[in-house]
């Protein structure tokens, strides 16, 4: 982060704590409780998501050549391969004589990827390599019936994918070159994943991106937890475009009010979340990383999943040291399942047979109606 950004993120957060202010929205917002229920909407916010990135593995789950991991993202089935020359590929796990998942293992290291069905078998590349019996497609262009690629990106040590093909990637651009070099400053790029865990989640997928994005709940809500160590309703909001920068102030912020910018690190005080949007987190606190990933069920809009990875700087050589993130790990689960899930499932569940027509974004709940906006204004453009 560069001196000055520093010093005017230190005194907005610092002034907010001393104002009990946060960065507020122009007026409020109200979103119609069927936005999170109606099946009409929901297939057209899917068709949204599937344009933009979502992060499908760190780096260390793709160790050398040949690594491959098979996710599902929105539906599709994927599969990613680290090449030759260290680069990550993503392809349809779909074989494109008839159809069947070319490969079934979960993740492992192989130089060809051969359909169980028929054997046609495919490269790393995603080139089809081999058919049995080829004489039986005379007339078939086989350099025409490689797997189908998505596009796909290595940044900060994260593999982003778009689940659909021909769509530009470029996750530098996406956050911007500020924000984008805040986040290569922090090192994550050379983390370590310490552990991974993905949820099915009854709730809209809205849902659980509102309660990232919400520091107005977080001494509500969470007063035995995690208000012990960051302010509540006290957030420095940025966008850029499609994603953008919210900072939250740490207890301890004030400490630095009067001290000399060279003598402190402003991450140290705050947690920092980038989001990019639709449903990507990236937040960076002093000793570890948390990474988000939430994308609704490809059928069920009252269902949604969510993927948290724990990074750490490095990987950990001492008891001491995984043992913190250990109880990291463990204050992030107390708080989302007996806190943030718990209370929120009921959104969806009130949606149904609450009686309530729509719900209301408060002017200090920035973060939120940015995300409804932007997801209701996109959702309205498909098909035309």
């Amino acid at each position: 982060m560069q001196p000055d950004e520093k010093i005017t993120l230190t005194r907005r957060l610092i002034d907010h704590v001393d104002n009990n202010t946060t960065d507020y929205a122009e007026s409020l917002l109200r979103v119609p409780f069927s936005a999170f229920t109606d099946p009409d909407l929901a297939e057209r916010e899917r068709a949204v998501v599937r344009r933009f990135p979502h992060i499908v593995a760190h780096i260390d789950e793709l160790p050398g050549s040949g690594a491959f991991i098979t996710p599902d993202l929105l539906g599709t089935p994927l599969l990613v391969v680290r090449q030759s020359d260290g680069t990550v590929r993503t392809f349809a796990n779909v074989c494109r004589h008839r159809g069947a998942k070319v490969e079934m293992a979960g993740a492992g290291c192989k130089a060809t990827f051969s359909c169980p069905y028929h054997r046609w078998a495919y490269g790393r590349d995603g080139s089809l390599r081999n058919m049995p019996h080829a004489e039986g497609f005379d007339g078939m262009d086989r350099n025409q019936y490689g797997l189908v690629e998505f596009p796909c990106e290595v940044r900060h040590g994260l593999v982003w994918v778009i689940p659909t093909p021909g769509v530009t990637l470029d996750i530098a651009a996406t956050l911007g070159s500020k924000h984008d070099a805040e986040v290569a400053a922090t090192g994550i790029g050379d983390s370590y994943q310490v552990r991974k865990d993905t949820w099915k989640l009854d709730m809209n997928w809205k849902i659980a991106v509102d309660g990232v994005q919400d520091s107005y709940h977080l001494c509500l809500l969470h007063t035995q937890t995690v208000c012990k160590h960051l302010q509540g309703n006290v957030t420095a909001f940025d966008l850029v475009d499609r994603s953008w920068r919210l900072v939250v102030a740490r207890k301890s912020i004030t400490e630095i009010r009067d001290a000399d910018p060279q003598t402190f690190d402003v991450r140290d005080y705050s947690l920092a979340n980038y989001t990019i949007y639709p449903g990507t987190m990236l937040v960076t606190e002093p000793q570890h990383f948390e990474i988000w990933t939430i994308v609704p069920d490809p059928e069920d809009p009252n269902v949604c999943y969510c993927t948290i990875r724990l990074l750490a700087p490095k990987k950990p050589e001492t008891p001491r040291e995984e043992k913190i993130l250990e109880k990291n790990w463990d204050l992030l689960m107390k708080t989302l399942h007996e806190e943030d899930w718990f209370v929120t499932k009921t959104i969806t569940e009130n949606a149904h047979h609450g009686h309530v027509d729509e719900l209301i974004y408060g002017r200090n709940e920035l973060p939120g109606q940015v995300f409804h906006k932007m997801i209701t204004r996109d959702a309205a453009m498909v098909g035309r």
